[in-house]
């Protein structure tokens, strides 16, 4: 599938998954995509923790339950190493995980998939926590996100998405093509 294709494709898959398990490779390639995104001044902190099957994932159900991945058959989860900062300097976990996150979206859909950007359950401190005792994730790490990966069960439902010329300025903010067209 051509990049743009993916792109307009892609949308937040909130339904239920077909059983039908998602080839290692496959979860792979999405992985690949993920630790191919760029990353602040090169640290590459993220770590990703791939979760083949319902046996990997039913226990992160347990500790953290989401509408999506209850039912999808494979999931990575997305963790950035905070020790890769030096003291004092900027840190870019947030834009590395975020940056992963949306290439393995991509990558997904790519391949056919359905997916859903999943970090809500962590914004619980509780929840994280028993989730990373769940994956074994040391301390100086930090869970993100997990990315439920699968067939969707259905059509799924997709959001509109506001017109382009209300989001799109040209030259400053209200600005309109007039000008840059020839």
């Amino acid at each position: 599938m051509e990049i743009f294709e993916a792109i307009s494709k892609r949308y937040s898959h909130k339904e239920g998954f077909l059983p039908d398990p998602v080839p290692l490779e496959d979860l792979e390639r999405i992985a690949q995509a993920g630790i191919t995104a760029p990353s602040g001044v090169n640290r590459q902190s993220v770590r990703l923790i791939i979760l083949p099957d319902r046996t990997a994932l039913d226990p992160v159900c347990a500790s953290s339950p989401a509408i999506g991945l209850e039912t999808a058959p494979a999931a990575i989860s997305v963790i950035t190493d905070n020790t890769v900062t030096p003291d004092g300097q900027i840190n870019f976990e947030k834009e590395d995980y975020a940056a992963a996150v949306q290439n393995m979206l991509l990558a997904a859909t790519a391949l056919g998939y359905s997916s859903l950007w999943l970090d809500s359950p962590y914004f619980d401190p509780a929840k994280e926590k028993q989730t990373r005792a769940v994956l074994s994730i040391p301390d100086n790490y930090r869970l993100w996100a997990t990315i439920p990966i699968g067939k969707p069960n259905g059509e799924g439902s997709r959001r509109e998405k506001l017109p382009f010329k209300e989001r799109v300025s040209y030259g400053k903010f209200g600005g309109d093509t007039a000008a840059f067209r020839q």
